[in-house]
């Protein structure tokens, strides 16, 4: 089939289910562990649209719309990579870390990159994000986007070498010369575990020791936090789960991350700082997909409104979304193999694809670290969210463990040290296929989608995806 019947196609499925809704199905109960029925065989017409509206699903970054890649940025600025830049200082961002103990040392995580950032119009930053509509913007909207936008002129240095000094208490615990690093790889980023003494023992609570470069003349800073051995651990996804970004409504995405201030999801900072309070030896890490050269923008956010933590971005070159649920795994893989001994509290969203993907795979690889799984339901608390997801690889975990949430509140009160993780009173209508969206709850079609609207909205999403892709 080619892609223009492609498009004809999902447009005339979408359509007929929005011009013959379908009664809304009643709640399913909650899922039991017995093995479902196989699914009954769909209609062509039924396969490809379910197939189309996954792919879009599973295309969709942090935001929708094209993030500029490294070769863009390198282009607009006019040179090769940072070595190039002969008159501008190096600057090197450390990203909020982790660090674990180990006797009488922590192996504290350095990770970060190395870049240089030349003068460039914030016109021509604008110009790199496709999607991103700047006209008739106040002046705190100018203000946020300068903001914003600067840092995607981060040019790379290859190979970088750099040195670092870890500071306990405002006094350094590295000697004067420094932690000599690994060199940064062909694209300026390095991540690596260093053993560090004069830190202290391992203890009950989380602490923050704060790290720096010493040999660049522009930014270096950053912080660790030290990880007791055992604990709770909470990670959560930022995008939909923490802020409201709305990745799931074209072009809205961007809007509300470069233009707009940031809105909290509601509920959640108060949920947070309970965990922060109540459950045993907590450490927060925050996981996204969003590029790295947007850290600075997520660390004054979450800093300002979240318990302090440790960060994953998105690496710098990686545009496929095959390459993104790689980074997702191997984020979370970290994390467990430094702390085999504590649990793990995984929180998502259903516009996340490759968190559906990632957190049930890590559950089966270490389901003794798993303490519970929440995921956002969010087309069952925002009609804009269009977007069909799947459920799939949820059906071989404990279903004890995962819960599909709609508020903060179906939260709050559960007990998760004690090994609770579903508030019974949340109808899961759980297909473990595709659903939600244009799908419906039970992941058929036709489904009730309102009217004309509903469906073109995913037309429309569906048709900018086959698009970027010839």
């Amino acid at each position: 089939m080619n892609t223009l019947s492609l498009i004809v196609l999902v447009v005339s499925v979408a359509t007929l289910a929005a011009a013959n809704p379908a009664p809304i199905a009643a709640p399913a109960p909650l899922p039991t562990p017995v093995p479902l029925p196989a699914p009954q065989a769909l209609s062509s017409a039924e396969s490809v649209f379910s197939s189309v509206t996954g792919a879009v699903a599973s295309a969709l970054p942090t935001v929708l719309g094209s993030w500029p890649s490294l070769s863009d940025i390198e282009k607009t600025v006019g040179v090769n990579n940072g070595n190039d830049l002969q008159n501008i200082s190096t600057s090197a961002l450390l990203i909020p870390s982790y660090a674990n103990s180990s006797g009488d040392n922590w192996n504290v995580r350095f990770y970060g990159l190395a870049y240089k950032l030349p003068n460039i119009s914030t016109s021509d930053l604008d110009s790199l994000i496709n999607g991103l509509k700047t006209d008739n913007l106040n002046s705190t909207q100018t203000s946020l986007l300068q903001n914003r936008t600067q840092d995607l002129a981060s040019v790379p240095i290859p190979n970088a070498n750099l040195t670092a000094l870890v500071y306990a208490n405002g006094s350094s615990v590295t000697n004067s010369s420094g932690i000599q690093l690994t060199m940064a790889d062909e694209v300026g980023e390095f991540d690596q575990f260093v053993a560090v003494s004069g830190l202290g023992g391992n203890s009950n609570s989380v602490r923050i020791v704060e790290t720096g470069i010493v040999n660049v003349t522009g930014p270096g800073n950053g912080t660790i936090i030290l990880v007791p051995s055992s604990g709770i651990s909470v990670v959560s996804d930022i995008d939909d789960v923490m802020r409201i970004t709305k990745v799931y409504v074209p072009n809205q995405g961007l809007y509300n991350s470069f233009v707009q201030p940031y809105v909290n999801v509601p509920g959640i900072p108060e949920l947070f700082a309970h965990w922060n309070e109540t459950l045993p030896s907590v450490a927060f890490h925050y996981d996204t997909t969003t590029p790295v050269e947007l850290t600075r923008t997520y660390v004054d956010y979450l800093f300002s409104n979240f318990p302090l933590g440790s960060l994953e971005m998105r690496p710098i070159n990686i545009t496929d979304p095959g390459q993104i649920l790689e980074a997702r795994q191997n984020s979370l893989l970290k994390l467990f193999e430094t702390f085999p001994q504590r649990k793990f509290v995984l929180v998502g969203d259903t516009s996340s694809s490759t968190l559906l993907s990632a957190y049930p795979q890590i559950a089966q690889q270490f389901p003794d670290q798993i303490a519970c799984i929440f995921i956002r339901n969010t087309s069952a608390t925002d009609p804009d969210d269009k977007i069909p997801f799947s459920t799939s690889d949820f059906k071989n975990i404990n279903n004890n463990t995962w819960f599909f949430y709609r508020t903060a509140d179906d939260l709050f009160n559960l007990d998760i040290a004690s090994g609770q993780c579903r508030n019974g009173s949340v109808p899961q209508n759980v297909t473990f296929g595709e659903q939600g969206g244009v799908l419906g709850d039970n992941g058929a079609i036709p489904v009730a989608v309102g009217d004309i609207h509903y469906a073109a909205a995913v037309v429309g999403a569906t048709v900018a995806f086959i698009l970027a892709a010839l």
